[in-house]
């Protein structure tokens, strides 16, 4: 099967933020079943060898899913209250 993307490895492409080396930080393949039978993906989560720069994208991205979930909760928020209107 053909790959889709960047030819190249992710992990040969520098840091975008401080230019160091990437690794390999955790590899794993998940099995999802779809109308043909099950199709397997393997996932690879690389990360920068530079430890301080690792450690602020990891905050980042807390922070970004902190913010995404308080989003949701105030779409949701909104749903679930009924105007006065409606239940007459």
């Amino acid at each position: 099967m053909p790959k889709i993307g960047n030819p190249r490895l992710s992990k040969d492409i520098p840091c975008e933020r401080c230019h160091s080396k990437r690794k390999v930080g955790k590899k794993w393949t998940e099995k999802i079943k779809n109308a043909s039978g099950f199709m397997v993906l393997e996932h690879i989560q690389i990360v920068c060898t530079n430890k301080e720069c690792q450690l602020e994208f990891e905050r980042k991205l807390v922070e970004e899913e902190i913010k995404r979930e308080k989003i949701k909760e105030g779409r949701n928020a909104g749903r679930n209250t009924t105007s006065p209107q409606a239940s007459k």
